[in-house]
């Protein structure tokens, strides 16, 4: 799942924010406003730092994971995560309070949106065992005992709210996923379709109209030859007019035969319906030169290049670019911004593959973990393989 994810759950982190700063805010006043109930400190000072750098220390960890994006537990992200929890924690002890002890309600959220439902609840166990290991409100154990489970409803729901969340998210995904696959392969048969009737009228064009055409020249020179008079001049005219109709019949059928399908326009279908996913395509503008042959070849190549960044990247961008050389080679790249990592080549890498190697093509993949992965192939002109 893409970090389209992390866009989706803008509204809920501006939450958590405003309930971070709140709990700030109430520390601080406590801090000014009632030195009393701060005098069971021995070093008031001394506790104001340690507050300060455990509340600093929170929040920077709950930035830089929302920075990092959710949607996936990676260990980068897991560790902040594992710091505010300890963070939180430490302020409880520190300040015991039930408005503090929200700050473990957040973490039980995010835990629930990035990692599956058993780890958010193990979580929630552990940080409510952490907090019946002390006095979460530094007043009688009735007072602790309602606090601890207040809290732990709480978490207990933000943990439901946040994997129901994530299944929505998810299925969304998958549904924009698959109905981009739709679209592509919907323009692919458009296509196919227009190039197969294409040759169909071509072939009745030299079928039907050419072979009549034809008899009507053979019959037209045979009656140059035994008319007579005046009818000589209108009869070569006749044959004159039914020659030019045949070159012209026979000039149609080879233009619409060769004729190349519009490679940008089914492109730009193809990529239209990846939702969620920025696709940038660089082309070149005599790209509607290419042969049917190698036309297929690139888009079937793109078609699976969308689809794989979609299900397994994990990308914001994808850029794919195509170059026509000198010498006719049709030159393909793409390169995401994704995940990366070791890549196994399936049936549709494959498949990819064969393709251009059909035509005379190569084709070469690179992956690396947190650079990406990015495709270049090339197939030479057509004719030049034979």
């Amino acid at each position: 799942m893409v970090d389209r994810l992390s866009r989706r759950d803008r509204h809920l982190r501006y939450a958590c924010l405003l309930l971070i700063a709140t709990i700030g805010a109430r520390a601080a006043y406590a801090g000014v406003f009632e030195q009393a109930m701060l005098a069971q400190y021995e070093n008031v000072p001394r506790w104001t730092v340690e507050w300060s750098a455990g509340y600093v220390c929170f929040v920077a960890a709950y930035l830089l994971a929302a920075r990092d994006g959710v949607g996936r537990l990676r260990p980068a992200q897991g560790c902040l995560l594992a710091v505010q929890s300890l963070s939180a924690l430490f302020l409880v002890w520190l300040y015991p309070s039930f408005i503090v002890a929200c700050l473990l309600v957040v973490v039980c959220w995010q835990i629930a949106w990035s990692a599956s439902l058993r780890v958010a609840l193990v979580a929630a166990l552990l940080q409510s065992a952490a907090l019946a290991a002390m006095n979460c409100t530094g007043e009688s154990n009735y007072i602790s005992l309602f606090v601890l489970f207040t809290n732990g409803g709480f978490e207990l729901f933000a943990i439901s709210a946040a994997a129901l969340a994530r299944r929505e998210a998810i299925a969304h995904d998958e549904l924009a996923r698959v109905n981009a696959e739709l679209k592509a392969a919907q323009a692919l048969m458009t296509e196919s379709a227009r190039m197969a009737e294409r040759l169909r009228i071509s072939r009745d064009l030299h079928d039907i109209l050419g072979h009549s055409l034809t008899t009507l020249t053979i019959h037209l020179d045979v009656a140059s030859r035994l008319a007579e008079g005046p009818a000589v001049e209108h009869v070569a005219c006749a044959r004159g007019v039914a020659r030019a109709l045949l070159a012209e019949v026979r000039a149609i059928v080879n233009r619409v035969r060769v004729e190349p399908i519009d490679l940008k326009a089914a492109l730009q279908a193809l990529t239209e319906g990846a939702i969620g996913l920025g696709v940038r395509l660089i082309l070149p503008e005599d790209l509607s030169a290419l042969d049917p042959a190698r036309a297929d070849a690139v888009l079937r190549c793109v078609q699976e290049i969308v689809t794989n960044t979609l299900r397994h990247a994990h990308a914001h961008e994808l850029v794919i670019e195509l170059e026509q050389m000198i010498d006719g080679t049709v030159a393909i790249s793409a390169r995401d911004d994704g995940q990366g990592g070791q890549c196994v080549e399936g049936r549709g890498l494959a498949g990819m593959r064969e393709r251009f190697e059909m035509l005379g093509g190569t084709l070469s993949i690179a992956s690396r973990q947190g650079q990406g992965f990015s495709i270049r192939g090339a197939i030479p002109a057509a004719g030049a393989f034979s």
